[in-house]
């Protein structure tokens, strides 16, 4: 199951919300959760979950939003989390009161799919919107803008990683994804992110694409496009990373 969750914090008054502390709250999270979760998250390369602190300009409020690829993430991360009444942030020394979780989204993979596959009409474009600082790594390097190949790459790879049954591992079909997708509108700033004393540049704000090509191709798009709230996309996205909400046309 993929399943998307959130929460509004509230902070001691003295404290100013900042995305970056996405990685404090990961750090508390694996202190809460049973110690063999911990250690088997600590040595994965590619995390079954995603999760961000963000400012909801809308409602005016810091919310915390954990998002899960694997139902076994969600039991050993979101289950044992959801009881708290408060985090206790070690590196802040400060606890941080939480309110009731919502599960804002849910479905599964093959759903998912079938959805895109089999509505009438393909997809034509997205919105993107990022709200925490999203960024890739290539040849060893960060790379700070949103290179539509690289966001593709990202997906497919916690996609096919994650999910039990459906697979999107056609022949070059990250290609084609590539070349079948333009963009068409951004406004984006380049930010940066602290890790473990750490800076990592990348970039938020908002992408529009266009989708294009064959009909299928198209369907794909849409079918990655609304599985990136869910996973995140980018680099560290499990420390507060790459949180994206998408909307498709």
């Amino acid at each position: 199951m993929l399943r998307l969750a959130e929460c509004v914090l509230t902070f001691p008054e003295t404290i100013k919300v900042h995305p970056e502390m996405g990685s404090v709250f990961h750090g508390a999270v694996m202190e809460r959760i049973k110690a063999d979760s911990a250690e088997l998250y600590h040595h994965m390369t590619l995390r079954p979950y995603s999760q961000a602190v963000y400012w909801d300009a809308e409602r005016r409020l810091p919310v915390w939003r954990l998002g899960f690829l694997t139902d076994e993430a969600y039991e050993r991360i979101f289950q044992p989390i959801s009881s708290c009444h408060s985090l206790h942030l070690k590196q802040k020394g400060i606890d941080v009161q939480l309110g009731k979780f919502t599960i804002i989204k849910e479905t599964d993979y093959e759903k998912l799919a079938k959805q895109y596959i089999r509505q009438e009409t393909a997809p034509g474009g997205a919105v993107w919107h990022i709200r925490t600082v999203m960024s890739f790594k290539k040849d060893g390097r960060y790379v700070i803008l949103p290179d539509i190949r690289l966001i593709y790459q990202s997906l497919l790879q916690r996609w096919n990683t994650f999910s039990p049954e459906t697979r999107l591992e056609e022949d070059s079909l990250l290609d084609q994804l590539t070349n079948h997708c333009q963009l068409t509108r951004y406004q984006l700033r380049s930010q940066t992110f602290s890790v473990n004393g750490s800076t990592i540049y990348g970039c938020s704000g908002q992408m529009h694409y266009r989708f294009f090509g064959f009909d299928m191709l198209k369907r794909i798009q849409g079918i990655l496009t609304a599985f990136a709230p869910y996973a995140g996309v980018g680099v560290k996205t499990a420390l507060g990373m790459g949180s994206v909400n998408t909307t498709i046309d």
